[in-house]
């Protein structure tokens, strides 16, 4: 399915043809029911379904197979009480579970993956099958799978549910299910699609092979001549993993340390995950990731001997100061705890049983803890980086330095260096602190069986707390709220190897277990166009997001005059002057340009709890009765697009007029992102009705509940009850 609805969003009226079949499927308006919706006998129920339009011809990726498949199932919509749905195919083959109908609906306006169809979800987003009876839920496996099974209902990881009926099915239904518990769960990581895909890459492989990741020698070199931090080296001590598994086998270590003393540190570190540097100012002070002790062999001076060499590392000797995250951030099983309550607050199956949740709701959240974790890294982060901006050299101590250490790292950088400010530079941050650094993105999200006890989603958490960050300055940060979500749900596919492994050893390991004869290649989840068109890619940027031009004229680049930003963009007067270090953001990487001397650019945030809020788009947006229809924060998006659309027609005429006079010396303050190559404009239907072919925005804007829905379940905002978009391309590309 490809996105052509930023083109075109004339959505055509829906046909009268569609069945309607009592107690379960019911899709006619209101006003054209009338005969369709009489009575009938359950043999002329299943005669109708015999006589309907041949399914769809399934969408298949290259090494894509069906294994198991199902007629005549029934698809309920969300929160339908089980009355209203539509009839199809169900199929799951080695990368997806696919439902395929005949019926025509409209379909409200939503980002669409060209992996995955509408209708379609990644095996490895599954978190759990539930067998229906009476209103019960019984989880199933694949040795419960027994006798006939009318209803199940699939919980998904992203927070959707999808309820199936086989009523009318063929029997037999348990090799159907069966098939999706065991192709959901697979006991090997080389089970997984990626290794199944065949289509060669539209990217070359030098490409790919070239790109930053941090696991080569130069990345990390680059990395400290960018920071300006002397005193540190890369050290090839763990090459061929033989110090530690899930430390790249490249990383950076205080110069004084010979790899000899490495390897005799090592086995005193839980996990030999020796202190490992992350990021450093040019004063010296530096963020440090460090392991806890082993217990069972733990040598508390082999400890100091690490930390004196981290504060002797800058040539101006530095304190140190050590932040056990154990004690001061949740582990990862408190994480989970809390993450499981917030499911069970966001995944209503009824609508009675959202209501009644919607009256606790403050209560229930509180209850969940999540806000409070989610303040609790914020906070961290805030006294860390306060610390490194005192010229003190900060230590991350985790038990295995792998989770909160990870997001604790992240969250300092963001609110230090501009650089991860930018789309490119964010996705170089998680490479290198994520994935690079050993992340165990396997067991976390569970993407083989076996691994329920070390499930956690310590990566969706920082994921929140860069929302909140972006939500309390909302001009610094060049991605949007889009992007965020939608790398949240490419952590579930299993084509990309980004999120699948959980080091590098574990990715290597996988590619030599899959022989030589396999088609598996590495392919990163940042080349988004493998999934988006350019217009779904358009909504990751930030319309507010301005950075300051700077021009290379020398060896030593001097930066222009800086030009404030129009007030109307800025939150706060004191988040808008704290922008950045020059750099150069280029199509094809990141140049960085240095600064002669240190800036404070700390972003002034309020990390308690009063400040933060839900993530809505990321946990509600399947959730139909809490939209809003026409309003919310996707407007004011649609309307900081099209002011942006018009500063870029006022700078086109500043340079017109500046090309005509050669001594005149005009400067913009205003960089082009991606939303500026298209223009918008919104008309506003005055209006609580939804009229065929309009084009619907909801406040969760642009993710939707599955199709069929219910436009009567949607609050309105009488004023902008419905928008109707258009959207206009210029011929003119991107400013590089």
């Amino acid at each position: 399915m490809t996105a052509n609805w930023l083109k075109d969003l004339n959505l055509k009226p829906r046909s009268n043809s569609v069945k309607t079949f009592k107690s379960y499927v019911d899709l006619e308006p209101e006003e054209t029911q009338g005969s369709a919706s009489q009575d009938i006998s359950e043999d002329e129920e299943e005669d109708l379904y015999a006589k309907a339009a041949p399914y769809p011809t399934p969408t298949l990726l290259p090494g894509e197979v069906v294994i198991a498949q199902a007629e005549n199932v029934l698809k309920f919509n969300t929160l339908s009480e089980l009355n209203k749905g539509i009839s199809g195919l169900l199929l799951c083959t080695n990368f997806k579970l696919s439902f395929l109908t005949a019926e025509k609906f409209p379909s409200n306006l939503h980002q669409r993956n060209s992996l995955l169809g509408e209708h379609d979800i990644c095996l490895i987003n599954i978190d759990a099958v539930y067998q229906v009876t009476g209103g019960k839920r019984k989880k199933l496996s694949v040795s419960s799978v027994t006798g006939n099974i009318e209803i199940i209902e699939i919980h998904c990881k992203d927070f959707r549910i999808y309820t199936f009926s086989f009523k009318f099915s063929p029997l037999p239904q348990r090799s159907v299910i069966n098939t999706i518990i065991h192709h959901a769960f697979v006991p090997r990581i080389n089970l997984l699609f990626a290794f199944d895909y065949k289509q060669i890459s539209p990217y070359s492989e030098e490409s790919e092979n070239h790109s930053i990741l941090f696991t080569r020698p130069c990345d990390w070199e680059a990395e400290i001549e960018r920071c300006k931090c002397p005193g540190w080296r890369v050290t090839l001590a763990n090459e061929k993993f033989l110090l530690c598994e899930s430390l790249p086998e490249s990383f950076v270590v205080p110069s004084i340390l010979l790899d000899m003393n490495l390897n005799k540190t090592a086995p005193h570190f839980a996990g030999h995950r020796v202190p490992t540097w992350s990021w450093g100012l040019s004063s010296g002070a530096s963020i440090i990731r460090m392991a806890a002790l082993d217990s069972s062999i733990s040598d508390s001076r082999q400890k100091e001997v690490m930390v004196d060499a981290i504060s002797r590392a800058s040539p101006r000797q530095v304190p140190v100061r050590t932040f056990d995250l154990d004690d001061i951030c949740p582990s990862y099983k408190d994480v989970q705890s809390s993450f499981l309550k917030l499911k069970e607050m966001c995944m209503p199956t009824t609508a009675q049983e959202y209501w009644e949740k919607d009256n606790n709701y403050l209560g229930l959240l509180d209850a969940t803890k999540w806000l409070q974790y989610v303040s609790s890294c914020m906070k961290t982060a805030l006294e860390a980086s306060n610390a490194l901006l005192e010229n003190t050299t900060v230590i991350l101590s985790e038990h295995e330095g792998r989770d909160l250490s990870a997001v604790v790292s992240s969250l300092i950088q963001l609110m230090l260096d501009p650089l991860y400010h930018t789309t490119s530079g964010f996705e170089l941050l998680i490479q290198k602190e994520w994935v690079a650094l050993g992340y165990p993105f396997t067991e976390r999200h569970r993407l083989i069986g076996g691994f329920e006890s070390e499930e956690s989603p310590i990566f969706l958490l920082f994921l929140d707390c860069v929302w909140q960050l972006t939500e309390q300055c909302p001009t610094v940060f060049e991605f949007s709220e889009t992007y965020l979500t939608t790398l949240w749900d490419s952590c579930r596919i299993s084509l990309f190897d980004t999120f699948l492994f959980s080091g590098h050893k574990n990715r290597m390991e996988a590619i030599l277990s899959s022989g030589p004869n396999s088609n598996f290649c590495l392919r990163s989840v940042w080349k988004w166009p493998r999934q988006f068109t350019k217009n779904d890619i358009r909504l990751f940027s930030n319309p507010l997001y301005i950075l300051n031009k700077y021009t290379i004229s020398s060896p030593t680049p001097q930066p222009v005059k800086k030009t404030n930003r129009p007030k109307s963009f800025s939150c706060m007067q004191e988040t808008s002057l704290s922008q950045c270090r020059p750099l150069v953001v280029k199509k094809h990487g990141i140049t960085p340009i240095v600064w002669n001397d240190d800036e404070e650019n700390l972003l002034k945030i309020d990390p308690h709890i009063k400040s933060l809020k839900l993530w809505h788009q990321c946990y509600l947006r399947w959730i139909p009765l809490a939209h809003i229809l026409g309003g919310g924060p996707p407007v004011l998006f649609l309307t900081n697009l099209k002011i942006s659309a018009e500063i870029e027609a006022l700078e086109n005429k500043i340079k017109s007029l500046s090309s005509r006079n050669e001594n005149a010396n005009l400067s913009t303050g205003h960089r082009r992102v991606a939303s500026d190559d298209y223009t918008i404009s919104a008309e506003v239907i005055d209006s609580c009705q939804i009229q065929d072919g309009s084009s619907i925005i909801t406040s969760v804007f642009p993710f939707s509940p599955i199709a069929p829905w219910d436009c009567t379940s949607y609050h309105y905002v009488p004023s902008t009850s419905c928008l109707q978009i258009s959207y206009t391309e210029t011929e003119e590309g991107l400013d590089d």
